[in-house]
Formats: structure tokens, sequence, C-alpha cells
């Protein structure tokens, strides 16, 4: 294989995937509108899950760049690239999240929360008859006590129903202030104007220094690094509390965004092995990306997965220890809600213990083509996406009143294809056409010959 020199995507099959891609996600948005005409609740869960599967990726290839500067990377120069590509189009989101704001009503019970209004009318009404010792008693009692159905408060009783109602109204007071209109709309805003920020200085940083060899945009990029990582965690675990977290708003974690972190990281990863691979295989990376970056990818790959597992069981495992009604409420949903049972246990199986089996070994990192990493990569990758269906769509069961064991608690529809295909579509043409216009490696960057000479030790 002769080495590239310019390393554009003119004249190759690469120079038209943004206009597929644009097609598809044109058809995919026509079939979510019509599913949103016939059933505008489903399409909300359906398009917010697209939403968050591609929103992921992006924020990912921000931490992985991000990431690189704040370590002087060398090595990994040559693959920075497709990453800057993947986070060039993070401001393509917020376009994209109009449908989310416009459907707010339907996906956020807290939007127009009658249930909690009802519920704290009903708790005030209890402690003007009994007084404040009362429903104090009463909130122990209904805790901790198994006859639940009928709690003696001062000589009332109260049904299982009143206490659910009261416990619910006293979560949802002091979550008022976080989860007001207002605010909301606000958080998203500030979120957008930071991720587009940061997303178009570094790319212009960086393709910018193709044609100048200016060793200052380098120096500034990683100037910027540790403040923009830190902005950068702040508003992802943010959003993950308002766009995801929230659709259960009784529930709360306090590992969650780090867990979203990790998801974020595990599947841009596995996007750079395979863009990386497809780039190689065609041509257009020519020698530029080699055996040893796959093998440093793989490395990472394999890392952040285990890294995903332990958040996530940490998770799990306190919520149950501790097994606080508040907490326990969104396990409850995707274990003892029907089929979610076996997604649940098909997340275990496939996001870990296949891909470590596959990428635990060295020669797999390195030989055969690589043909068993990117097996590995397609594997989480796909897994991420059936992660991010487990997040939001058991919700959709939970607002629809279908009940434990019931078939319909998964059902999964059309408009989750569509949906998957219209997000998709949009932000891959935007990818695709960014990396239309540049070359698919940084090579003004000065340590570009240096990553071409990488090897490991």
């Amino acid at each position: 294989m002769t080495d590239k020199t310019d390393y554009r995507t003119a004249g190759t099959a690469w120079d038209n995937a943004w206009k597929i891609a644009a097609g598809l996600g044109f058809l995919g948005l026509a079939g979510a509108g019509a599913g949103f005409a016939a059933d505008g609740q489903r399409f909300a869960f359906s398009y917010l899950f697209a939403f968050v599967v591609f929103l992921t990726i992006s924020i990912g290839a921000t931490f992985f760049v991000l990431l690189q500067h704040l370590t002087n990377a060398g090595w990994s120069v040559t693959v920075r690239r497709t990453a800057e590509f993947f986070m060039s189009a993070l401001p393509i989101f917020a376009l994209l999240f109009l449908p989310i704001a416009a459907s707010v009503d339907h996906l956020f019970p807290w939007w127009h929360d009658h249930g909690a209004q009802h519920a704290s009318a009903t708790a005030v009404e209890h402690v003007e008859e009994h007084g404040p010792a009362a429903a104090e008693a009463n909130h122990v009692e209904g805790m901790h006590s198994e006859n639940a159905h009928a709690q003696h408060v001062a000589g009332h009783r109260l049904s299982n129903e009143e206490i659910e109602h009261q416990l619910h109204a006293e979560v949802m007071a002091s979550k008022g202030w976080f989860l007001s209109k207002g605010f909301f709309v606000g958080r998203a805003v500030v979120y957008f104007l930071f991720w587009t920020f940061l997303a178009m200085k570094l790319f212009r940083n960086s393709t910018l220094q193709d044609t100048t060899r200016d060793l200052k945009l380098t120096n500034r990029s990683q100037s910027m690094a540790p403040a923009a990582t830190f902005g950068l965690a702040l508003t992802t675990t943010f959003a993950a509390f308002d766009w995801l977290m929230s659709l259960l708003p009784n529930w709360y974690s306090t590992i969650f965004g780090v867990q979203i972190f990790a998801t974020t990281m595990v599947a841009i990863l596995s996007v750079l092995v395979l863009m990386g691979y497809a780039m190689r295989a065609s041509g257009l990376s020519g020698k530029a990306i080699t055996t040893e970056h796959f093998h440093d990818l793989g490395k990472l790959l394999f890392g952040f997965n285990v890294f995903w597992a332990y958040i996530s069981f940490s998770q799990f495992f306190l919520i149950w220890y501790a097994s606080i009604p508040e907490e326990t409420v969104f396990f409850h949903l995707r274990w003892s809600n029907g089929p979610w049972k076996y997604i649940s246990v098909a997340i275990v199986v496939l996001h870990l213990v296949v891909p470590f089996a596959l990428l635990l070994s060295r020669n797999t990192k390195r030989h055969a083509g690589q043909k068993v990493l990117a097996l590995g990569a397609a594997l989480i990758l796909a897994m991420h996406v059936v992660e991010m269906y487990w997040l939001v769509m058991p919700n959709y069961a939970a607002a629809k009143g279908i009940g434990p064991d019931l078939a319909g608690a998964l059902a999964p529809h059309w408009m989750d294809l569509a949906c998957l295909f219209g997000v998709g579509g949009v932000y891959l043409a935007a990818v695709f056409y960014r990396m239309s216009q540049h070359a698919v490696v940084p090579v003004g960057d000065p340590r570009f010959a240096r990553s071409k000479r990488f090897e490991n030790v």
C-alpha cells in the first residue's frame, strides 16, 4: 500500500457519504413526523432515545479530544481528527433538541405534575387535621411498617395510596426549585452554548493548523483543555439529570453522571476503532493509522468498558443494598416489569462478558487485521444503542400504566427506528460533510510525523 499524501476524501466513496446519510436522515425524520401525528407520546420517547444515542457519541468525541490535549499525547494525533469530526457536529444537537422541547409534557411527569399537586394538598389537609407530629409519624411508619395498607397515626387511618402520595409530595417539593420550567429551559440553553463554543473552537484550531502550521494553535487547545474538561463534565452530568433522570422524577443516583461519562467514552472509542478500520481498508488514511494505534485504542476501549461495568454495578449494588423506595423504582421498572429483565441480562452479557473475552488478549488488538477488535467494537456500539433504549423506554411503559409481567412493557415500535435513522442521519451527514472538507488526519500538527512512527513498547 502506498501512503497517501493529502488524506482527502475527494475521488473516493467517502466523498458522498454525507449525501447518503442526509437522505437516510430525511426519510427517518419524515417517518418520525408521521409517527408524531399518530401518537405524540410514543414519538417523544422514541425521539429522546435516538437523540441520546448520538449525543453521547458526540460528547464522548469531545472528551476524547480534550483528553489528548490534557496529556499532550503524541501517539493519538492521527486518530484524533476522526474524533474531531464527530465532535464538530455537536452544535447540530441544538436544532435536534427542538422536538424534545416541544414534547416535554409527554416526557417529564413533573412538567404538569397534577399528581404531586394532589398529593401535596392531601398532605397539607392531613397536617391541618392531625398536626405536624402526626404527619411525621405517618412518614416514618409508612417507610418502615410491613402493614402499609393501613397506618394508625394519631387515631387516623391512612391507606397505602395516601402514604405514597404524601411521600411523593415531599420528595417532589424538595426538588421543586430544580424541576421548574424556566430553570430547565435555561440550563438547556447553557449546555448547547457551551458545547457549541467548545466544539467549534477545538475543531477550528486543529483544521486551521493544517494550512498555517502555527504551533500557537496547539498551545491554545492545550491551555483551554483543563477548564473545558471541567465544564464538559458538569454540563454532561446535569444534562443527564435533566433529560434522563427526570423521566422518573422521584429517582436519584449520585453516580449517574459518572455512568453517562463512561458510556460516552465507550461509545466514541468503539466508533474510532470502526472508523479507523474502515478508512485504512479503503486506503483513505494511508499508513497514518497503524497496528500500534489500533492496539492503544483497543486497550482504551477495554479499560473504559470495564470502568463502565464497574460504575454500573456500583450504582445497582448500592441502590439494592440501601433499598430506598425512591431509588429502587429505577431497577424495578427494568427487572420486575416483564420482558425488560431479559434486556437487562443481555446488557450484562453482551456489553461486558463477551467484549471482555474478545478484547482481553493482546493478540486480538494487534493481529488478524484487527477483525476481532472490530467485532468487539461493533458489539459494544450496538449494545450502547440498546443501553440508551433501556434507559429511556421503560419510562414510557410506566407513563402508559403498563404493569409488571405484561408483554406491553417492552413494545418496540417502528418509530424507534424512524427516529434513530432521522437523528443519526442528520448527525452523520454533518460529520461526513466536515470530513469531505478537511484532511482525515491533522497533517499540520507538529506531532503528526511522530504519531505515524509510534510504536508500543
